[in-house]
């Protein structure tokens, strides 16, 4: 048994193992295989499935340069994503009590009461002073 675990380990030397990408690449293709369950599509399948091929690669590539810049710009979009279904949710729950406009300066979210007409804002980042319009 210690003969196996030793050639396992010497096979891995060197390789770059599993990151957070392998991990959401992992995840999507297991979502595609149960989404492909109930639609039965060959276009989900081998989706699914070179997404499973393409983990591997990752998994067992020694490039360790590329597969750390490959996870970095996967973390930079995943943040992205993150933040505007934050946003999305917010805007959601705030319905009845505020609003969200974008400053035209720095195109920051800023979030305002819900004031119906002309509302003079300042923005707190850029210190931009601007009219917005809530109409509803």
């Amino acid at each position: 048994m210690n003969h196996l675990k030793y050639k396992l380990m010497s096979f891995m030397q060197g390789r770059y193992g599993p990151d957070p990408m392998y991990k959401g690449l992992f995840g999507l293709s297991m979502a595609l295989l149960v989404i492909n369950l109930f639609v039965r599509s060959a276009l989900v399948y081998y989706l699914s499935l070179g997404l499973i091929v393409y983990a591997m690669f990752r998994f067992f590539s020694k490039d360790r340069t590329a597969r750390a810049a490959e996870n970095q710009r996967y973390l930079i979009l995943k943040e992205k994503l993150k933040k505007r279904f934050l946003l999305a949710k917010n805007r959601v729950r705030d319905l009845s009590t505020h609003r969200y406009r974008a400053c035209p300066s720095c195109k920051t979210t800023l979030r305002l009461k819900k004031q119906t007409g002309t509302v003079h804002v300042t923005c707190p980042v850029c210190r931009n002073a601007f009219d917005v319009d809530i109409r509803w």
